[in-house]
This record gives C-alpha cells, structure tokens and sequence, in this order.
C-alpha cells in the first residue's frame, strides 16, 4: 500500500512540475510570409499559449540575421547588424542586447526542431508583425522594406487549378505583383493591353497575371496557355471569392499547396515569336490546312512552325515527322 501511495504521490508531483507551455496545439493551416514572401518550414508554425511559434533557423535567417549555436549550454544566439538576441531553449527569459525580456513561451523542441515565438523574434529583430485571425496568416515586414500593404487575403488553391496557379506563383517570382487592387470598370482595357500582340492558340486560354480586373493588370502583364476548364474555373472562382470587396480593395494571392514544376504552360510573351515570322494568309490556328493551301515549301515551312511546328503538327504538314513540312513543294 506504501509503494502504490509513493507512486501516486510521485506522478502527483511531476505533473505539477510540467509546465503548461509543454502542450502544442498544431497548426497545419498557418501561414507566413514575410517581406511579402509566403514562408515553407519542414516543422509547421504551431500554437502553444495563444503564442505562434516557428522554426528558429528558418524566421532568424528570413530576416536576415546570423546564428550561433553553443551546445553547451543549449542557447542560441541571433546578431543582426547591432542587434544581439541570446535564447536558451526552456528559458523564459531571453537577453537582447544585455537586457534580460520576458516571454510567456520559451524557445522549445517541438519535432526536433528549435521553435521559437514569432512575434518576440520578430519585433526584437526590428520587424512589423501583423496577424490575420480569419485568414489565419502572419505578415512580417522588415524595417526598411517597402512591401506593398493588403486588405485581404485570397488563398489560391493549387489543387483545383494547378495550370493557373503555376503562372501566378512563376510570375510573382519574376517579380510581378502578388497583390490585385481591384478595378472592375478597367477591366476590358486591362485585358485589351495585355493581351496586345498574344496570338490565340487552339485549344487553349490566354492567362494574364496580374489579372485584367486588377489595377496592377494590362500592358506588361504576364501571359500564358493554360487549358481552358483550368482556366475559366480559376477565373470564376477568384470572381466569387472576391464579389463582396469593393472596387480599390487590395488582395493578396497566396499559392495554397506545392505547384507542380512539370506543369506545362507556354507563356504566350515570350515563346511565340514564331507566329510573327509567318506573314501569309492563313491564321496558323484556325482552320485546318493541308500542302496544297502553299504555293512553296518556304510558305509551309514558316505556316508550320508558327502552328507549334513538329511538338503538335496540328495541320498533319511533316507527314514524316522530320520537322520539314510539305518537302514536296518547291
């Protein structure tokens, strides 16, 4: 009876010893993004005491601080041109610049990863942190940085339009915008410019981004071909998702899930400088043409590689799959 009372006493004792910061409510479903960057950690941001806490390695870095580990003592250590940031994992009381701060949730292991709280990182590191409850999104923004401000924000999904989601995500990172300020009254003209020069491809859509109903749209957009249910859905989709905002609200698109790089689509501004080579009668997509349409090789030729040349050959000109169309002409 002795040994059973020592027992319940003792797990009475450890239990009281654990500290409630222990338990992590995971959340798969948070995002960050910083400096208008969205964020991917191999260890997801996961809540612990109303506290958002991330990979330690990957915010310091982002932000552009270097790191030290001393095993040790199990202390990290962030410099930041004068600023200096010393975490103990455990501790609650974390030193900046020699002065000892005060933190609900300490620096932790959470999947064998450091996790450390977002907003003390962030703030100590002289970054503007901001939370999105309903969009569940963390925007950090570097001091310094000029990064486009946002009312709103649209989580794009990959899994539903991974053609259209594929040329947001490629033309953001060649630098176009990831915010749409709608504008819905220069929505035609927007997609009149942008789409200036872009021959139509059959069976496919032209893809502009930023979109034509976006102020940042028009002349200088990108364009790509994208298959058109991919296309249209994704278009009537941002349309509904956005019918309530008006006119001058500003939204942020955020690519929700892992674009496939082996998505193909063409961009229409850059791949397609063929189709002005070929000068003849003939609209290279439209109707379909045979050898007989051509009064020299050299006029099929050119008709055929302005109609995608050998990859499709969708007007069946290189009988024997050469790459030269109707060899038979003079």
């Amino acid at each position: 009876m002795k040994v059973i009372f020592k027992l319940f006493s003792s797990l009475i004792l450890l239990m009281m010893l654990v500290p409630s910061y222990s338990f992590a409510e995971s959340n798969q479903d948070i995002t960050v993004i910083i400096d208008g960057e969205t964020q991917s950690y191999d260890t997801e941001p996961t809540i612990v005491n109303n506290s958002t806490t991330v990979p330690m390695r990957g915010i310091f870095e982002e932000l552009g601080a270097t790191i030290k580990w001393d095993q040790s003592t199990s202390t990290v250590t962030a410099i930041k041109n004068e600023i200096e940031i010393s975490l103990q994992i455990g501790s609650t009381q974390p030193i900046v610049n020699g002065k000892i701060n005060d933190l609900s949730v300490p620096a932790q292991i959470i999947d064998n990863r450091t996790m450390v709280p977002l907003r003390f990182v962030s703030e100590s590191l002289g970054a503007d942190v901001n939370w999105d409850g309903e969009a569940r999104t963390i925007t950090i923004t570097s001091t310094g940085k000029n990064v486009a401000t946002y009312d709103v924000i649209l989580n794009f999904p990959v899994d539903r339009y991974p053609e259209t989601a594929a040329h947001i995500e490629s033309s953001i990172e060649a630098g176009a915008s990831a915010i749409c300020t709608i504008d819905r009254a220069d929505a035609e003209d927007n997609r009149e410019e942008s789409l200036d020069g872009i021959p139509t491809k059959d069976g496919y859509d032209r893809d502009e981004w930023p979109m034509a109903m976006c102020d940042e749209g028009g002349e200088g957009a990108s364009v790509a071909y994208v298959d058109p249910p991919d296309n249209r859905g994704a278009g009537s989709w941002v349309g509904n998702e956005l019918e309530a905002y008006t006119d001058g609200t500003r939204v942020l698109f955020v690519i929700d899930g892992n674009v496939n790089d082996d998505v193909d689509h063409a961009e229409g501004n850059e791949t397609d400088s063929n189709v002005s080579e070929y000068t003849g009668p003939y609209d290279p997509y439209g109707q379909d043409k045979n050898c007989g349409d051509f009064d020299t090789h050299d006029d099929a030729q050119a008709f055929f590689e302005a109609a995608s040349g050998p990859e499709s050959d969708r007007h069946r000109l290189d009988r024997d799959g050469n790459g030269v169309a109707c060899e038979s002409l003079p």
